[in-house]
């Protein structure tokens, strides 16, 4: 565990710490707010504790927000094998 904190830069450490704080403030919130909610969707409605719908949409945005990342960094992964490419290329021609 010592090693991975080390090996963190000063922001993403930061980035960590923050999350931490928020997950736990998250749930928190959450265990204070047990009560019994109605969920109305397009053509149904559930009763849900609202402990468990906070939970639920929280893991829903954890899962956008990484496949958006996902997205991003396959993007920039091709970039670099290209560049990559690129730059094989012009070694192979001197």
């Amino acid at each position: 565990m010592k090693e991975f904190w080390a090996s963190l830069s000063t922001w993403k450490k930061i980035k960590l710490i923050i999350s931490a704080i928020l997950v736990i403030f998250t749930a928190i919130f959450a265990f204070y707010n047990w009560q019994q909610v109605e969920v109305d969707f397009l053509f149904f409605q559930i009763r849900i504790s609202l402990t468990l719908l906070i939970f639920i949409c929280l893991v829903a945005g954890y899962l956008c927000s990484s496949l958006f990342d996902y997205r991003k960094h396959k993007v920039k992964q091709v970039e670099i094998n290209r560049l990559k490419q690129e730059l094989k290329d012009l070694k192979s021609r001197s």
